[in-house]
């Protein structure tokens, strides 16, 4: 509310009325400016018909009293903006599914018109009917029309043709009997079991082999007639034990008086025993045994070989018996038979030599693990060359 509210001024001096004029209600601008201009000032009170000049009397009237409202009294009008109510969500709308059409049933064409049953009855009235004729009438043709139709027999089989079909079945009945029993056969040649052949391990290729039994003597006399049966010249036959559970070489099994320490560092696995065919020309001597020894110990099979060569060659006479003298052989003077050191094939070896100079018996070392005792110089080098190429086929 405005405090400050407009009270209408009091003119003191009345106004002249001017009575030519008309009376003005309207003021504007321009009647403004042109009392200005004419040195004048405009009027800035309301124009007022008939305004009655105050009197003293209304001066001293007391005026009433307007309240004035303080700004305490004021009190603001403060909006206060609510917020709207919270509206609904607006529905999604979802398309809607198309209706599902039902699938029309399949045309299904009508029956076909059922024709009527012929029978023989319906063509007989028939025929009465067309023909005009009586029952007696018909009956006599028809038995007429079978007088003069000749009835056709059914053909018989021929008795050949069953009998064919006899021997065909027998046999086809024969030829299913042999079939089986030749099957049969067959499952039972298949269904034996196979008995593999013992494969025998030797550290040389050998061209034949055989078995030989027995312990001490016994295995000796075997030995003895393997080496009078001949073979290939140049070739290698072994000899090999008939027990497959003995652990113990050939050369242990004969039970020489060799050295023990040389029989216990003597093993069966890589050891060897055969005969071998040297073609060397010597009288009664083509064929000779050897033996090949893995040992454990190069020094104590060393040391045991030169102990016992003062009756090595008597103990082995039978395996390397000495050669007969002949009128045509003399003995080389001075020279005593014995064990000399010598070089075969770049090996050393121990051999022993009779008067004459021939080789008896020898014994020298491929390596420190392989011993080989053989007759002469050439079969210990057959020897050492299968057994160079045997390990270089390793």
């Amino acid at each position: 509310m405005d405090t400050n509210a407009h009270i209408p001024l009091q003119r003191t001096t009345p106004i002249p009325s001017k009575k030519n004029e008309p009376e003005e209600y309207i003021r504007t601008f321009e009647k403004d400016m042109a009392t200005l201009k004419k040195g004048g000032v405009p009027d800035l009170t309301l124009f007022i018909k008939d305004t009655p000049t105050p009197s003293k009397e209304s001066f001293d009237r007391e005026l009433p009293i307007i309240p004035i409202q303080t700004p305490l009294s004021i009190q603001p009008k403060i909006k206060i903006s609510t917020p709207p109510p919270p509206q609904a969500p607006l529905p999604v709308l979802r398309p809607k599914p198309a209706p599902l059409l039902k699938p029309e049933p399949p045309r299904i064409p009508p029956p076909p018109p059922v024709e009527p049953l012929e029978t023989y009855a319906n063509d007989f009235s028939d025929k009465m009917k067309e023909t005009h004729a009586s029952t007696a009438t018909v009956l006599a043709a028809e038995q007429d029309s079978l007088k003069q139709t000749p009835q056709k027999m059914a053909p018989q089989e021929s008795s050949h043709t069953n009998i064919s079909y006899i021997i065909a079945g027998v046999i086809f009945l024969i030829a299913g009997i042999v079939g089986a029993y030749v099957a049969y056969t067959y499952y039972e040649i298949l269904s034996v079991p196979i008995i593999l052949a013992p494969h025998i391990s030797a550290p040389i290729f050998f061209d034949e082999s055989e078995q030989v039994s027995g312990e001490g003597t016994v295995l000796l006399q075997a030995i003895e007639e393997s080496i009078s049966r001949p073979i290939a010249s140049g070739a290698v036959r072994l000899l090999s034990s008939a027990s497959t559970t003995t652990t113990d070489s050939i050369f242990s099994l004969l039970h020489t008086p060799a050295p023990d320490i040389l029989l216990r560092n003597t093993q069966a696995a890589g050891s060897m025993a055969g005969v071998v065919f040297t073609g060397g020309g010597q009288e009664n001597d083509v064929q000779s045994p050897f033996f090949i020894l893995s040992v454990s110990s190069y020094s104590g099979t060393f040391s045991g070989m030169l102990s016992w060569e003062t009756a090595m060659p008597r103990d082995l006479g039978a395996l390397f018996p000495a050669y007969s003298f002949s009128s045509s052989t003399t003995p080389i003077s001075n020279k005593q038979p014995g064990f000399r050191d010598e070089v075969i094939s770049n090996h050393d070896v121990r051999i022993y030599r009779d008067a004459t100079g021939r080789g008896i018996l020898l014994y020298g070392y491929w390596n420190q693990r392989t011993l080989i005792l053989a007759r002469d110089p050439l079969a210990f080098n057959e020897i050492v060359q299968r057994l160079a190429t045997s390990r270089a086929q390793y």
